[in-house]
């Protein structure tokens, strides 16, 4: 148990003081031993040999990538030298590699070479996903320092830097909307990319026909990217993709520092300091394979996203941490969060499934709830308007509403994989063949997953309101906003992508770390094990995108590509750890949950 004279100064310098706190409680209680770790040497370098088996399975997975059965998208690495191509060479002598890297005029590969060339692709994700759960069983007792946290998830991200290729071809959708505003001075958020065919980012399009679905916060980063890379020429890619990835991995490593600073801030306000939950959140989250990958590189603007998301909830953070705090009620219109998130709703406008969550913690919180709630939408929706006024055009910003695929197509979702079930089963009874895009099926479905999305939503939010206890602090924050976002993810977005998730591993984080009991949501449990088995699903379905399985169909299933199994393979792996071995739940529970009098209430 933490008495009251240990959390009294923790109040004035909760990093330093707090980690100092904790191990003198832990070398008291535990001086020559330590529970869980292996004997011998090989505990001693733990710390060591893990980041380096992690480095040696990341050069597995940036060998098998560029691979010519994948047909991943080039990252222009090749144009400055093969150098970036040297882990295929060394570990696949005489391989072929993906022709849309080394070729201006690519052409795909034979479907049997995509399916040949799979198993190391998944194989890959295995290795990575395994040692990454083996951290997190072995590392955090060993562990004393966020420094270590930093410093290795900074090597790490640094080999992901040098990918030759990205899974998403995103990455150069966001610098085409750049340089049209800062090459060309057009708009980005209305001009279509065909404005500049002649562009060398052109060829590199997969959406050219629609504008820019983020909003001016993204447009101005990028923009202040391109302005500060045009020194390197104006016909070269390569230095805006290396800035993008570098933002990625500073965005990754702030986002960290931002959770260990609210764990360790709201267990001091709680009373209740536990440093293996401190360390095991910020390390889970820091060493994610998906976050990792999607920040450094795609390039994904998400990881932005769940920064600004962070800010606000930091925020939120009372300034000083009393016994009294935890109770009191707020007096003061929390500007700087108000002002973070709509930042995050200027940049990916699906941040505001967030925000009724937020608006009723303040209602519940504050001393003049109506008055600050109105004051609060007000200020935010005044932030909105002030940032978008200057790219309005008459109205032409609306437009991709119109045009995005967002609105009316599925993909990597339950809702795609039965549109696509239904369609092959006509098709094998005799009916006409339904169009590839835009079937009464696919229409339905999104509809209904929107729907279901929109009546379980609105379930939630009543609960939240009706409830005493919900929503009472910001723990209880935590777990509702990742449960919201969980939900939004599922099926409040018939197009879905992994990177979507970004913000819900850093909500889960928060809310695993801050929970004084065993997390559930929903009323399920043991979510630690299913959350990394959800990093492993959302990182694997880049395995469905191989021409293997993109390009081939079921047998019996006419129209049925192997790849339609993705929204399966995405939403019921995680489950299984929900109803998994009994014996193994028992293991990762002992293992992750605080072995120390010091660590517990």
């Amino acid at each position: 148990m933490v008495h009251a004279e240990i959390i009294a100064p923790l109040a004035l310098e909760p990093d330093s003081v707090y980690t100092r706190a904790m191990q003198t409680n832990i070398d008291a209680i535990h001086p020559n031993n330590e529970v869980g770790t292996p004997p011998g040497k090989v505990r001693h370098y733990l710390p060591m040999i893990l980041p380096l088996a992690m480095l040696g399975a990341i050069l597995f997975l940036d060998g098998a990538l560029p691979l010519g059965g994948f047909w991943f998208h080039t990252a222009l690495l090749s144009t400055i030298g093969l150098w970036s191509l040297l882990p295929t060479h060394l570990l696949f002598p005489g391989w072929a590699v993906s022709s849309s890297i080394t070729s201006a005029n690519p052409t795909a590969p034979p479907d049997i070479l995509g399916w040949l060339q799979m198993p190391f692709l998944i194989s890959a994700f295995i290795i990575i996903f395994l040692l990454y759960v083996l951290a997190l069983y072995r590392l955090p007792r060993r562990i004393t320092s966020y420094r270590y946290i930093v410093y290795s998830t900074l090597l790490l991200g640094g080999l992901y830097l040098l990918f030759p290729v990205v899974t998403s071809p995103d990455i150069f959708s966001y610098i085409a909307y750049a340089r049209i505003g800062v090459i060309y001075h057009l708009n980005p958020l209305t001009t279509l990319p065909t404005a500049i065919h002649a562009d060398p980012v052109y060829p590199q399009l997969y959406w050219n026909d629609q504008p820019s679905a983020y909003g001016p916060i993204w447009a101005g980063i990028t923009c202040v990217l391109q302005w500060l890379t045009l020194g390197f020429g104006t016909q070269s890619l390569l230095p805006m993709v290396l800035a993008l990835r570098l933002l990625g991995l500073g965005t990754h490593l702030c986002s960290t520092l931002l959770i260990w600073s609210i764990v360790g801030r709201v267990q001091l306000l709680q009373g209740q300091v536990s440093a293996t939950k401190r360390w095991l959140a910020t390390f889970a989250f820091a060493w994610n394979p998906l976050l990792l990958f999607e920040a450094t590189v795609n390039a994904h603007n998400d990881a932005q996203l769940l920064l600004f998301m962070l800010l606000a909830l930091w925020f939120l953070l009372p300034a000083r941490q009393t016994a009294t705090t935890a109770t009191s009620r707020q007096a003061k219109i929390p500007i700087l969060t108000v002002v973070m998130l709509a930042f995050a709703a200027c940049l990916k406008i699906n941040l505001l499934v967030l925000l009724p969550f937020v608006l009723l913690f303040l209602f519940k919180q504050a001393r003049r709830p109506l008055l600050t709630v109105i004051a609060t939408a007000l200020l935010f929706g005044g932030i909105i308007v002030l940032l978008y006024a200057p790219f309005w055009q008459n109205g032409a910003i609306l437009n991709i509403v119109h045009t995005n695929p967002t609105t009316t197509r599925d993909i990597n979702t339950l809702s795609e994989f039965l549109s696509r079930l239904y369609n092959s089963v006509i098709t094998d009874l005799g009916f006409p063949r339904p169009p590839y895009y835009g079937s009464a099926a696919e229409t339905t479905s999104h509809t209904l997953s929107l729907g279901l999305f929109v009546v379980l939503y609105a379930l939630l939010f009543w609960q939240a309101l009706r409830s005493a206890k919900a929503l009472y602090s910001l723990p209880s924050l935590f777990r509702w906003l990742t449960l919201a976002w969980l939900l939004y993810c599922v099926i409040g977005t018939p197009w879905f992508w992994p990177w979507y998730t970004v913000t819900f591993f850093g909500l889960f984080a928060l809310a695993a770390a801050t929970s004084t009991d065993e997390l559930s949501l929903f009323g399920l449990t043991h979510l630690p094990l299913a959350v990394s088995l959800l990093a492993f699903s959302m990182l694997s379905i880049y395995c469905f995108y191989a021409w293997g399985p993109h390009d081939t169909y079921i047998p019996g299933l006419p129209d049925f590509q192997w790849a339609y199994l993705r929204g399966l393979w995405a939403w019921l792996l995680p489950l299984l750890a929900l109803r998994g071995n009994r014996h193994l739940r028992i293991a990762l529970r002992y293992h992750t949950s605080p072995q120390n009098p010091a660590d517990q209430r």
